[in-house]
């Protein structure tokens, strides 16, 4: 009989899977498959989930009144920086996708 995951193990799993599937848009990326605004996207998008599945275990965690309320802190500034990370790396796929708008020379019709 095969036991049930536990929420951390799920957690761990996904997190694991976004550190994977950053590593991929980087390499992707330096092999000139994707442009750097959608790297920078991706790397918004990769942050976004990983504070999704902070956000789990914070939940999580904040129901068991046996966690330490360390433990519950330290997850939620895990969750706060990925959030962090993700507005950092959505703006800068903005800002490049202005600046390379205003810098590209007009076509002509």
């Amino acid at each position: 009989m095969t036991t049930r995951p536990t929420t951390d193990d799920l957690v761990a799993a996904g997190l694991r899977r976004e550190s994977e599937a950053c590593r991929a848009a980087f390499a992707r990326y330096q092999r000139g498959a994707i442009t750097p605004v959608q790297w920078r996207t991706a790397r918004a998008d990769s942050y976004a989930r990983e504070a999704r599945w902070w956000g789990v275990l914070v939940r999580v965690a904040a129901r068991d009144h046996s966690i330490p309320t360390i433990y519950i802190s330290a997850v939620a500034t895990a969750q706060g920086a990925a959030l962090t990370e993700d507005a950092h790396w959505a703006d800068s796929a903005g800002s490049y996708t202005r600046t390379t708008a205003a810098t590209a020379p007009a076509r002509l019709a």
